[in-house]
């Protein structure tokens, strides 16, 4: 019995060692590329060290701003195109009954079965049409293709687990749609809606083809920036332009988890306070 529960206890230990291994070791090797200037194979260590990469980076040549820049304006503009089209989008699919109610909702996560090649293509003709090519709504209409699916699926869960009870409470007691919504839907709401839109940002942030499409390359984001070291096979460059497009995410998933836990801690207050009354 003692053996037994020494290894229940050591069991946790083990995975946290090997999540923490698994997650940090692809960083070991990204450092050193960005730090080297020659490490030819078989060699365990590189042969000589080097910050050239990072002072590239920095330079004007480098372009790194510029990209990070514009890769964060079309994120954003793309999560303000998926909160005004999915939100409303997926209230309707969970809260109403509707005849196409299945056709509505594969319609809109289509984009994760239609090729994706097609469907820019699409919408690289329609640009043309209207005369908007180059512009960054043009380049987040395209990564609304691919980011909308994750954002209607996680907003509209949470809407089908919120459920109809407390909106018909509400609504018998005389509140509009829009005091339910905001009252009520919205703080149950919050913590997928931070989730959908860390999802979109970080899909969007990574998107290389729809942006070079949509924007003809013009629009320098950093995928832009970093593809054409990766085909010449710039290792040291692709590596260090790699950690520095990563810190951004890292800052995001901080302040991620940081208002999820402000939200948590709001909603334990305001439910012991009911608890108390």
């Amino acid at each position: 019995m003692v053996k037994s529960s020494k290894g229940l206890k050591i069991m946790p230990i083990m995975f946290i060692i090997m999540m923490i291994l698994f997650l940090t070791l692809p960083f070991i090797p990204l450092v050193s590329w960005s730090l080297t200037k020659q490490w030819p194979w078989p060699l365990l260590l590189p042969e000589k060290w080097s910050l050239d990469s990072w002072n590239y980076l920095f330079s004007v040549s480098g372009r790194l701003v510029e990209g990070l820049l514009n890769s964060f304006i079309v994120a954003g503009i793309t999560l303000i195109g998926n909160i005004i089209v999915g939100i409303p989008a997926a209230r309707a699919l969970a809260k109403y009954e509707m005849k196409w109610k299945m056709i509505v909702f594969t319609i809109l996560l289509s984009p994760l079965f239609i090729p994706y090649m097609v469907s820019i293509m699409g919408m690289y003709d329609i640009a043309i049409r209207f005369n908007f090519l180059n512009q960054f709504v043009s380049v987040a209409l395209a990564h609304m293709l691919v980011t909308l699916p994750y954002f209607v699926a996680a907003i509209w869960f949470q809407f089908r687990l919120i459920g109809q009870s407390l909106q018909e409470a509400a609504s018998s007691l005389g509140a509009t749609e829009w005091k339910i919504f905001l009252w009520i839907e919205w703080p149950l709401l919050l913590p997928s809606f931070l989730l959908g839109s860390m999802l979109v940002i970080v899909i969007s942030l990574s998107q290389y083809l729809p942006t070079w499409i949509m924007s003809g390359g013009t629009l320098i984001t950093i995928p832009l920036v970093i593809f054409p070291f990766a085909s010449s096979g710039n290792s040291s460059l692709v590596s260090a332009y790699s950690l520095a497009f990563f810190g951004p995410i890292l800052v995001l998933l901080m302040v991620y988890f940081l208002l999820l836990q402000i939200h948590s801690r709001k909603i334990r207050r305001v439910e012991v306070s009911n608890r108390e009354a």
